[in-house]
């Protein structure tokens, strides 16, 4: 990316849609640019270099794993999101993974973006804004294995997913599918086999259709359930 093209995807951000030109050029001199492609894993949160990322292309998830080595899928990010060493995940481990077949991302390593928001004051508000957010989805995703079934928690997924990856076509809505059934098991902390279940349930109810191997189609989003 050329240090012009970088400079309008940093100003067009909702996070720096404030900064006027210089501090957004100052952004772009402590700010790299990487590409990765589906599978590739591109930030541990025991990196001994901390870096906060914004996903510019392309899809990402976010995955902690328990002390017995079980993966469990906590956020599903896309364009415009920001993930990294935000101080939102304590002390456990933490790795994001590219699901599309490739990303583009804005990355700035923690100590030249913490000396970023000591001189800007309302970049520094929105940047806790976007922090605590985070921590508000986590608690709700939280309440949510508690609270809530199987059954309710896959629903939900879809509904999630229509909403961050679907396109509107007429009345039903139209999604590039980048999780398999094992994907959506650890993000629902369920088992395969009940999403599994579950989904082909959906499928023969025709609340979800399945075209091929990723196009998946919503005919009525509110009649999901």
């Amino acid at each position: 990316m050329t240090q012009d093209n970088k400079y309008w995807y940093l100003r067009n951000h909702k996070l720096f849609d404030q900064l006027n030109s210089k501090e957004v050029e100052a952004l772009c001199i402590v700010s790299n640019m990487k590409n990765a492609e589906k599978n590739d894993v591109i930030y541990f949160s025991e990196s001994e270099v901390k870096k906060i990322f914004i996903l510019k292309v392309g899809t990402v998830k976010i995955c902690r794993e328990d002390e017995s080595g079980k993966e469990m899928i906590t956020e599903m990010l896309t364009e415009g999101d920001i993930f990294g060493h935000l101080n939102t995940s304590g002390n456990r481990y933490e790795y994001a993974k590219v699901l599309s077949d490739q990303v583009k991302l804005c990355f700035f390593e923690v100590p030249n973006f913490m000396n970023v928001l000591q001189s800007n004051p309302t970049l520094s508000i929105k940047f806790a804004d976007v922090v605590n957010e985070k921590l508000i989805s986590f608690q709700q995703k939280y309440e949510d294995l508690v609270f809530k079934d199987v059954d309710t928690r896959v629903l939900d997924f879809f509904k999630r997913y229509a909403k961050h990856h679907g396109k509107i076509n007429g009345n039903s809505i139209e999604m590039e599918m980048l999780l398999t059934h094992q994907d959506i098991a650890d993000y629902t902390a369920s088992s395969r086999q009940s999403v599994t279940t579950i989904i082909n349930r959906l499928v023969e109810k025709g609340k979800i259709v399945y075209e091929g191997r990723k196009k998946v189609i919503i005919p009525d989003l509110k009649a999901l359930s």
